[in-house]
Order: structure tokens, then sequence, then C-alpha cells
């Protein structure tokens, strides 16, 4: 195969870049084709998502690596009630770590709008 100018992203270990590198396009198809099925038929962090305790989700988003999450607290009132806006992305277990990874919630912010989360034109 050709060298290539194309810079492989920096979570793909290396044995896996060397490996389509190596690749002819017939083969490179297939695998492209493969990857697909595979991702198929993995779940959307979307709907694996649940509400935190004292949450509520009013709405998320799928936005592929990420997702939105737009929360509620129905045992507050005023502005601690909410909505806030949250960004979610699923973080794989670390080789050290027990259990099957995690969820990092960043907020975002307040959501400006009507009580269900939607924001006000």
């Amino acid at each position: 195969m050709t060298a290539t100018n194309s810079s492989p992203p920096e979570d793909i270990p290396d044995s896996v870049v060397t490996a389509l590198q190596d690749s002819d396009d017939g083969q490179l198809r297939e695998i492209i084709h493969y990857a697909q099925q595979l991702l198929g038929e993995h779940p959307s962090i979307t709907d694996a998502i649940e509400s935190r305790e004292g949450e509520e989700l009013v709405r998320t988003e799928d936005h592929g690596a990420y997702t939105i999450a737009v929360v509620k607290r129905p045992d507050e009132t005023g502005e601690a009630h909410g909505p806030f806006t949250y960004r979610v992305r699923w973080a794989p277990p670390v080789e050290d770590e027990d259990g099957g990874g995690k969820y990092h919630w960043h907020y975002l912010g307040r959501v400006h709008g009507d009580s269900e989360g939607k924001s006000r034109d």
C-alpha cells in the first residue's frame, strides 16, 4: 500500500492504524461495511441515559459522540427547578478501574424558555 497523508485519530490503537494502512481498497470497503454493522448494533448513549437522582429528563438530543440532556428538578422551586442543559459523554473504563465506564455530565447552563426546556423564539 502507498503512504498516506492522512493522520489517524489519536484514540485509535496503533495496531488498527497499521492494519488499515496495509489493507487494499476491497479490504477497506469490507472493513467500513463491518464497522457500520457494529455501529448499528451499539445502542446510542442517548437511549441509555437515565435521570439522575432528584432530576427528570425533559428531552435529549443525540449528537453522535455526545448527547445534550435537558433536565428539571421537580422537587425544587424557582430557578433551582430548571430546566438545565448538560452535555453527556460516555467514558469507557480505565484499565485499573472496576466497572464498565461512566457518564460524564458537563453543565452547560440554564435553559431560558418554557418549563419543558424548549427555547422561545
